[in-house]
C-alpha cells in the first residue's frame, strides 16, 4: 500500500511539473513564431512563479488544517482547467493571466504531499519518499520537451496545451478515487505515527525551551531562503531560457533547441541521488551539501563561459550540471529540511514557507533574464548566471552555523 501511495503522489506532482514546463519547452517557439519580444514572454512565466510563490504561504498553512486529498484534487483541476484556456489565448497579457491562475492551483500540491508522506509513510521511508518524488522534476522536463519539439512539428505549439489539460485532468480524477481508497487502508501507519510523535514531545519541548535555539532557526532559516531564491534563479532560469539561448547562440531551428534541451533531466536525475549520497556521507547536514552543490554550480558555469560557441552539445552539458547542483539543493532544503519540523505539525507550513522562497528567483529570472538578453545578448546572461551562483554559496555558508545548531536540539 505504501508504494501504491508514494506511485499515486508522484505521478499527481509530476503531472503539474508536465503543466508548468510546457510553457518553457513551447516559448522559444512562441517568440519565433507569433513575434512576441523575450522580456513578453518571460512575464508569463514569471507571473505563473508569483502566483505559485504566493500561494506556497498559503497553501503550506492550509495544508496543515485541510485534508490533502481535496486541496491536490483542487490543485489539479484548475491547472487542468489553465492549460485549456492557454491553447485559446492569442497575447501576452492574456497568456500572463492564465498562467497565474495555474501557478495559484499548482501552489496546492507541494505542501500537502509533504503531510501525506509525514502521516502516512513509515518514518524511515520519509526521506526515501522526498528524494524519489524529487525525480518528477527532471522526468517532467525528459517527457515535456521532446513532446513538446514533436507536437510543434506536427500541430503548432497549442496542442501542448490541449494534451496537457487533458492528461492532468485524468490525474486529478485518478488521484480522488484511489486516494480516497488508500486513506482508509492506511489509517493504522497513521495512528501509529501520531503516537510516535506524542511520545517525543516531551524531549522537544525541554530541548525548544532554550532561547538560544529560536535565535539559531530564524538566522539560519533567513540566509536558507536566500539560497532557496538564488537555486530557483538559476533552475528555473536555465530551464526555461536554455531553448533561446541555444537558438541564438548556435543559429539551430527552435525544434533542434527544444529537442536538445532533453539532456538536461537525464543528468539532473543523478545530481538527485548524488545530493542524497553527499547528504549521507556529510554528517546528514542539509546545509553543507548544498554548499558544495553551490560551490560545483560555479565551476560549472565558468566553464559555460570558457567554452561559449564552441559546440551546442558541451553547452548542454555544462546547463545541465548547473540545473543538476540545482535539483540537489532543492532537495536538500525543500524537501529535507520540513521533514525536521514534524514534532511540531508544521512540515507543510515549513515547506510552503521555504518553497515559496524558490519561485521569488524563479520570477525574478524568468522575467529579468528575458531583459538582459534583449538588452545586452546571451553571453551577458551566462555572467549573470554566475554572479546568483556565488550569491548562494555565500548564503549557504552563512546559514550553517545557525543550522548546525539547532539541528543539535532535535537529537
Amino acid at each position: 500500500m505504501n508504494t501504491i501511495l508514494f506511485l499515486l503522489c508522484w505521478i499527481s506532482y509530476f503531472s503539474t511539473y508536465i503543466g508548468r514546463q510546457n510553457y518553457s519547452a513551447v516559448m522559444a517557439e512562441i517568440i519565433a513564431s507569433e513575434g512576441y519580444l523575450n522580456q513578453a514572454c518571460g512575464m508569463v512565466g514569471t507571473g505563473f512563479f508569483i502566483c505559485y510563490g504566493a500561494g506556497q504561504l498559503v497553501s503550506g498553512f492550509l495544508g496543515d488544517r485541510i485534508s490533502p486529498k481535496w486541496m491536490i484534487f483542487t490543485g489539479l483541476t484548475g491547472s487542468a482547467i489553465a492549460n485549456g484556456i492557454m491553447s485559446l489565448l492569442h497575447s501576452p497579457q492574456s497568456m500572463t493571466i492564465a498562467w497565474c491562475i495555474n501557478g495559484l492551483f499548482q501552489s496546492m500540491t507541494w505542501s500537502p504531499i509533504l503531510r501525506v508522506f509525514a502521516e502516512y509513510l513509515p518514518a524511515k521511508e520519509q526521506k526515501n519518499a522526498c528524494v524519489n518524488i524529487a525525480t518528477t522534476y527532471p522526468a517532467a522536463v525528459f517527457l515535456t520537451y521532446p513532446l513538446s519539439s514533436l507536437m510543434i512539428y506536427l500541430w503548432g505549439w497549442r496542442s501542448m496545451f490541449i494534451f496537457t489539460c487533458t492528461f492532468i485532468g485524468l490525474v486529478a480524477v485518478l488521484w480522488l478515487c484511489l486516494f480516497s481508497f488508500l486513506e482508509k487502508k492506511l489509517e493504522f501507519q497513521r495512528q501509529q505515527n501520531h503516537k510516535e510523535l506524542l511520545s517525543e514531545s516531551s524531549t522537544t519541548s525541554e530541548k525548544s525551551s532554550s532561547h538560544s535555539i529560536p535565535v539559531c532557526l530564524v538566522i539560519a532559516i533567513f540566509f536558507i531562503c536566500g539560497s532557496l531564491i538564488v537555486q530557483g534563479a538559476l533552475r528555473d532560469g536555465v530551464t526555461s531560457w536554455v531553448p533561446s539561448y541555444l537558438s541564438n547562440t548556435y543559429h539551430v531551428g527552435t525544434s533542434v533547441a527544444i529537442f536538445a534541451t532533453t539532456l538536461l533531466p537525464a543528468i539532473n536525475l543523478l545530481g538527485v541521488y548524488a545530493a542524497n549520497f553527499i547528504f549521507r556521507k556529510w554528517k546528514k547536514n542539509e546545509i553543507q551539501t548544498s554548499t558544495i552543490l553551490f560551490a560545483g554550480s560555479l565551476i560549472f558555469l565558468a566553464c559555460l563561459i570558457l567554452t561559449e560557441g564552441i559546440h551546442l552539445v558541451l553547452s548542454l552539458i555544462f546547463f545541465s550540471l548547473v540545473t543538476s547542483c540545482m535539483m540537489g539543493i532543492n532537495l536538500m532544503l525543500v524537501s529535507f529540511i520540513p521533514t525536521n519540523f514534524l514534532k511540531w505539525g508544521r512540515v507543510s507550513t515549513v515547506s510552503g514557507i521555504l518553497n515559496s522562497t524558490v519561485y521569488i528567483g524563479s520570477s525574478i529570472s524568468t522575467f529579468g533574464l528575458g531583459v538582459v538578453a534583449d538588452l545586452f545578448g546571451w553571453s551577458i546572461l551566462i555572467r549573470f548566471l554566475c554572479l546568483f551562483a556565488a550569491m548562494g554559496l555565500v548564503f549557504c555558508l552563512c546559514a550553517i552555523p545557525g543550522w548546525k545548531k539547532f539541528s543539535s536540539t532535535l537529537g
